[in-house]
């Protein structure tokens, strides 16, 4: 969702210069300032944004620069206003006994003497200001498109990665049904004195021990869940949905971790949920 976007045009009257930029959000949050001649087109604007940019915190300002100063505004000074201010003053002072130097800068200073109105925008104006905020909005879904290019690589190679540490866990399988099976047996002869044990009945807690430790449907899943995801990134990388199935894969290799007991698959499952992380964070930044 990270995004900027600029440019600069004008016509006889008017300098237009408009930036657009968004940070990450998991909602639509739009910032807007447009020159006081044309804040009663805001709402046109956002209606035409909101479904171009999806979500972010965007701020959008587009600042209006008049060639002619005097062309359309109007500069008012209240006279009657400003005498009735001075003739107070004045009177003041003499009851107070103070002196007023700089009467003239205090008087202007004061409310309503001075008033700048500035004149409503042409609509002519407006699609000039509405042509620059459509060029500077294609500059910023460019950068948005180019980041999101950048981060979907990265992301791919962050699940290659765990598609590399599932296969460790898989060679890994063998030896640890072996351990799992030699630390029961061991246990046995060291209490085979103490203990009378049926072979039948210990056969079948060692299969009952070994299928509560069997994390074949884990891998299968989470072999799915890898494969889900790249299929979305390259058809439809939607940030939600990418979300949503990282969530997955995380559930998967949390079991994976705490059924396997054997360090080499612990350690690859460490593995995995360090690139499994670096994959959220990006995919804050997916739309």
């Amino acid at each position: 969702m990270t995004g900027f976007g600029a440019s600069e045009t004008e016509n006889d009257n008017w300098r237009i210069r408009t930036e657009i930029k968004s940070l990450n959000n998991k909602f639509l949050e739009m910032n807007i300032r447009l020159p006081k001649s044309f804040k009663d087109k805001e709402i046109e604007l956002r209606q035409l944004l909101t479904f171009r940019i999806g979500r972010g915190s965007v701020s959008v300002s587009v600042i209006a620069e008049k060639k002619d100063n005097t062309a359309g505004d109007s500069l008012n000074i209240n006279l009657p206003l400003a005498k009735s201010y001075k003739d107070k003053l004045e009177n003041m002072a003499k009851e107070l006994n103070i002196a007023t130097p700089d009467l003239w800068s205090t008087i202007m200073a004061l409310p309503d003497v001075i008033k700048y109105e500035e004149s409503e925008g042409l609509e002519e104006d407006w699609q000039l200001i509405k042509n620059s905020i459509e060029t500077a909005f294609l500059q910023f879904d460019s950068f948005r498109l180019q980041e999101g290019k950048t981060i979907g690589l990265y992301v791919k190679d962050c699940i290659d990665k765990i598609s590399l540490n599932l296969e460790t866990v898989e060679k890994e399988e063998v030896p640890r049904r072996e351990s799992i099976k030699g630390k029961l047996m061991q246990s046995l002869a060291d209490n085979k004195e103490d203990v009378n044990v049926d072979s039948n009945r210990f056969e079948q807690e060692i299969i009952y021990y070994l299928e509560k430790y069997d994390i074949a449907e884990e891998k299968s899943r989470l072999k799915h869940h890898l494969n889900f995801f790249l299929e979305c990134l390259e058809k439809e990388a939607n940030g939600k949905k990418l979300n949503f199935i990282s969530q997955e894969i995380g559930r998967e290799i949390n079991t994976l971790g705490s059924k396997a007991y054997f360090f080499p698959i612990q350690q690859a499952v460490v593995f995995m949920k360090e690139e499994l992380e670096k994959i959220k964070e990006q995919l804050l930044n997916v739309l």
